[in-house]
This record gives C-alpha cells, structure tokens and sequence, in this order.
C-alpha cells in the first residue's frame, strides 16, 4: 500500500540516507530526501577526472569492500545491476622499506637507484593471500559451521586463519607464527571496547616489526586512526570478519566494475527498473541543491497551519517552510549535523513557540555529536602510470616504512570498459591512498615522499582530500545509537551510528548501510502500528 504525501524527510543522500529512504519507500511510506550538494552519494561517489587529458570516470577514494559486508551485499543483489561487480579472493603485496641490518638474513631485493647507500635501506617484497587448498578444504565444513554445529564452525574458523597464513609468501616465518596468534587471540579472546590497540598489543608481546607495521597501516586504513588511540575491540572485529570468519567468501575483496556513484547510489536513486510506473518501487523524491539551515518543530508563519507534533525545515533560498513532517532522519557527517542542531536550537530560540521536549531532544543531540571525535582526512591520489601496468604490478600493494604513515595502491582493474583505447587508459591508472591524516598539505607531501621511496612514477596526479573522511574510531567511545532520539521524531543513519547489534564496526560503508536499515526497519515497523491500530 502507497501512502500519498512524504511523511518523513531523510536530510543527507549519502549510502545511509539514500538506503534509509529507498527501503521505507519499498515499505509504502512516503519520504522526501534533501541533499544540499548536486551530487548523490555523500563520501562515497563517482568523479569525473581528468589525468593527461583524459576524462575517467573514478571514484573519490578507494573503499575496500569484503564479502562480509552482509548488508552492503545484500543491497547490491537487490538493487544493483549484477554485472557491475564480483567478489575475488584476496592476492596483494606488501613491500616493506627496511633500515634494520639484522633483518640481512632475509632475502632482499636489490636496493632502489632512488635511495642513497648511505641510507643503507632496502625494499622487500611479500604477499598476502588465501592458499586455495584450504578453502576447499573449508568449503565443505561450511555448511556445517551454517548449521550452528560448534564443531563444524570452530574448524571453519580455523580452516579460515590458515587459509591467510598458507597463502603468504616470501614473509618471515616468525612473523607468520606471530599473525596467527595474533588472530587466534582476536576471535578467542577479544578486547574491552574501553581497551587501546597498544595496549591489547603490548599483552601479545610482538617481536617483529613487520607484524607490528602491518597491524599500525591496517589501523589506519580500517579505523582512521594512529594506534594508540584506536579501539582494539573494533581492530579485532575488523579481523575477525576479514580474516577468521566462517563464511567462505567473508574474506573476499569486491571489484568494482564501475563507479560508486553507478554501483548503488544511482541505482537506489532510481529504484527498480521493471517497476519505475510503480510510486512505491519507482524513483526517489529527492531534492539536490536543497540546503537545510534548520529544524522547527512548529512553524513561526501564521498562513501556515499549526500541527502540534510535526517537523518543519528551513531551505536556504526559501522563505516558507517546508513540512509537515512526522520524523525527520540525520543522514550526515557528525559536524554537518551538529551544525544543524547548533542552528534548530537558536533558531527555536528565537520564535515563539517552543516545545521543551523537543529542545530538549535537540540540546542532547547537541552534546552527543560534541563529544564524538573530529574525523581525520584521507588522500586519493590517482596516478596516471607511464606505461599499462604489467602483471606482476597489477595487485593492490600495501607500502610499509619504517617511519611515517603506511600507504596502499591499488591499481584499476575493472574489468568492463568501452574498447581498447579506454581499456589502455583503464590500465594506467592507481590510486594511491593515505589514512588517518590531520592536514591536506602534509598527505600531499607524505604522497611525494612515498612515490619517491617506492620509485612510483607517474606522468601525472589528481590528488582527493576527504576532509571529513570517517570518524575515528577511538576506544572507550560509543556510536550514539539510531533511535536515541526517536521520540523526539529524530532519527539517525551513518558511518558513526550504532545500529543496535553486538558489532563494534568501525566508521565504513557497511556501518553506515547497517544504521540505516535499522532505522528504516524500526521506522516501518511505528507506521505499521499506528496503520494497524487506525484500522481497528
């Protein structure tokens, strides 16, 4: 059943807000979705860049999506066109800067021209993969583990673990015993959420360096946050669902094939094809370039007819309110949304009509999103390579140094492209990505030096600066969860939202997928009390 007229605003069209707002509509509940930019997609989009000349369609960063994503996955079976991506089995190197003599013993590869003697520094190259004779071996405990018999899933489990360290090559041997205790440790015994990573680390007693590197850039790449900040209970989540986790494909990597924007924000946009005449699967209301300055929960302009209970939103350029509405979801970034509240709550001050209840509710939102941490940036640097990339070079790498932030390149590798010349073009191009940054200037001048250690060249760049990239996900803190205000008629969806479950996700797609499904879940179900109770 179609309900005419939104009844809920959904402010932001970022993954969260169009998800929240495309699985309400699927429920027949009528929504209105405002995006103050022109572009759908929020943090995670589509771009047009230029490199060399050459217009690509890229993204605005590189977000690693695995197959334990269940909500992100099960959003793309439904809505996205299945050819647009596929799940691989993971197969990346790690090249490690190393200055320590007593690491000699291990073989080296010849030191770079671009580093001096002097600095007396040579570069090794590892991989980190899954050994495919364990996954067969797992896949047919699978079934069992599904069936919840312990047996079946503590030996899919650990068939999972061994699958990583059987796959690696060319990695020390002690720092492969020290990653599977590492991972034994983190699925046996996880960590308080009021626990540091160091602190969790200093309890295991890590010897060598390479672990301790690869556990500070994976850090960094996962939670947007140095080490010792971090909160090592949503590190150890992190490696349970990406590298011990029951489910054959949970660790598998996801290729895109397309960009972001296309993926699943268009498509979630549009709704389903095969039923665009149908209001309710049809397009979304969304309107772009529509600002909100402020929330009212009662309107201040006579010729508008009061509604005791209702929302009211203010639109830059606009001098009539818009609304009513019955629930209002905060589809934004923390500092998007406390200056929201910061500007409802002065302009209720400033009118004369006034619920205490609902000031109330604005003024602990308030404090809620003062209290969370300012997200750190993250650069994408996409490069145009000299030549297409050569076999050897065309898996992700992680860059290890001894000093200063870790980096991952990932080379294109979609797989769908328009004819040969946009294919060569395709193969040219990598993104270099730096996490956990305070300032653009310095990631720029971290990128330069990073390019120059691991002699990577390119004919030209275009450097993406997330300013507001992901909260970082810092121990001891607590995501608000997504109905705390829910009966103030406020809502909340995104990256830094608890949607109510066990998992102590940090800042990502799938974070921000899970608040908004719970939310619109939990939204549908009020409606569909209210509609049953009418009924009766």
């Amino acid at each position: 059943m179609h309900i005419p007229g939104p009844r809920i605003a959904v402010i932001g069209a970022g993954w969260a807000g169009l998800t929240c707002a495309r699985l309400l509509q699927d429920r027949g509940i009528a929504v209105r979705l405002f995006e103050a930019t022109r572009q759908l997609g929020g943090r995670a989009r589509g771009l047009d860049i230029d490199l060399n000349g050459d217009i690509l369609k890229l993204d605005n960063g590189q977000h690693l999506v695995i197959g334990a994503y269940r909500c992100l996955r099960g959003l793309l079976a439904r809505y996205s066109n299945e050819q647009h991506h596929t799940f691989r089995p993971p197969d990346f190197m790690i090249r490690e800067l190393v200055r320590n003599k007593a690491q000699s013993r291990f073989p080296r590869l010849a030191a770079p021209p671009h580093l001096s003697s002097s600095a007396a520094q040579h570069e090794r190259r590892m991989f980190m993969g899954q050994a495919t004779w364990v996954q067969g071996i797992q896949a047919g405990f699978t079934r069992q583990a599904m069936a919840s018999l312990e047996p079946g899933r503590t030996l899919a489990l650990g068939l999972a673990q061994l699958s990583w360290l059987a796959g690696a090559r060319a990695m020390p041997f002690q720092s492969l015993i020290e990653l599977a205790m590492l991972l034994r440790r983190a699925y046996r015994h996880p960590p308080r959420a009021s626990c540091s990573l160091d602190e969790w680390l200093d309890g295991l007693r890590l010897r060598q360096a390479l672990v301790r590197r690869w556990v500070d850039a994976l850090c960094e790449s996962a939670l947007n946050c140095p080490s010792d900040q971090a909160c090592a209970l949503r590190f150890t989540t992190v490696l349970n669902e990406a590298m011990a986790n029951p489910q054959l494909d949970a660790s598998h990597w996801m290729h895109q094939r397309c960009d972001l924007g296309e993926l699943l924000a268009l498509p979630l946009a549009r709704g389903r094809p095969e039923s665009k005449h149908d209001p309710q699967f049809g397009p979304l209301d969304i309107r772009r370039g529509a600002r909100v300055l402020s929330m009212a929960s009662k309107p201040v302009f006579q010729h508008v007819e009061q509604s005791a209970g209702s929302w009211w939103l203010k639109l830059a350029g606009q001098e009539t309110l818009d609304g009513p509405y019955e629930h209002i979801v905060l589809a934004l970034e923390p500092q998007r949304a406390l200056a929201l509240t910061q500007q409802s709550l002065a302009y209720a001050a400033s009118t004369p009509h006034r619920h205490r209840a609902i000031q109330q509710g604005l003024e602990r939102l308030q404090d809620d999103l003062r209290a969370l941490p300012k997200p750190l940036g993250i650069l994408t640097r996409w490069l145009c390579l000299p030549k297409p990339t050569e076999a050897a070079q065309v898996k992700p790498q992680l860059l290890l140094r001894d000093r200063g932030p870790a980096a991952w390149l990932f080379p294109n590798q979609r797989d769908v492209v328009d004819g040969a010349q946009q294919a060569s073009k395709a193969s040219r191009t990598a993104g270099l990505v730096i996490s956990a940054q305070h300032d653009a200037i310095e990631a720029r001048r971290q990128a330069d030096e990073i390019q120059r250690q691991f002699g990577i060249q390119a004919i030209d760049y275009k450097d993406i600066y997330e300013h507001h990239a992901a909260t970082p996900s810092r121990f001891g803190l607590h995501w608000p969860p997504f109905n705390r205000f829910s009966d103030q008629g406020i809502w909340l969806a995104g990256d830094w939202i608890a949607d109510g479950s066990q998992d102590m996700l940090p800042a990502c797609l799938e974070s921000a997928l899970r608040s908004a499904t719970a939310c619109a879940t939990a939204l549908g179900a009020r409606f569909q009390d209210a509609h049953s109770a009418s009924s009766a």
